[in-house]
């Protein structure tokens, strides 16, 4: 009956919303890119300068990770040692030093190297992925900071 038909009439417009849409998106990437034969020499001059920026940008945007893994380690093997030899009633520390392996984690490291690098959108996307509900408002937060 009346539902059958107001299926079709959307189903209709969906497809041609999506064609039109489609074409209207291929005529901006046309004209956006358009003037890009003007400014192929003033592109091939400033890629040496934005290049080595990149590099260092990332080059050191990577020792910062590779050192805060290397604390996790410290602190994951530190607790480790710690729980072995410890008496239970003895205050060793150990608490400060999973709460440094808690801040350190790998998720955390993760979001929040895509929210320096990539912005909020690649860092809530990489959180909302992953399940990591906990750390979706901080990616958004960090991303725009």
């Amino acid at each position: 009956g009346n539902g059958a038909n107001h299926i079709n009439a959307n189903n209709a417009i969906a497809k041609a919303g999506e064609t039109l849409g489609t074409s209207l998106l291929y005529l901006f990437f046309a004209t956006a890119g358009a003037p890009g034969w003007r400014l192929k020499d003033s592109i091939q001059r400033s890629f040496p300068p934005i290049a080595s920026f990149l590099v260092v940008l990332y080059g050191i945007h990577g020792a910062v990770l590779w050192g805060a893994k290397k604390l996790v380690d410290y602190a994951r093997t530190s607790e480790k040692d710690a729980a072995s030899t410890a008496d239970d009633d003895d205050d060793d520390g150990t608490e400060e030093k999973g709460f440094w392996r808690n801040v350190v984690a790998p998720q955390r490291l993760l979001v929040a190297s895509s929210a320096a690098i990539g912005g909020p959108a690649t860092a809530a996307a990489l959180a909302k992925s992953f399940e990591w509900k906990s750390l979706l408002t901080p990616s958004l937060l960090v991303g725009n900071v």
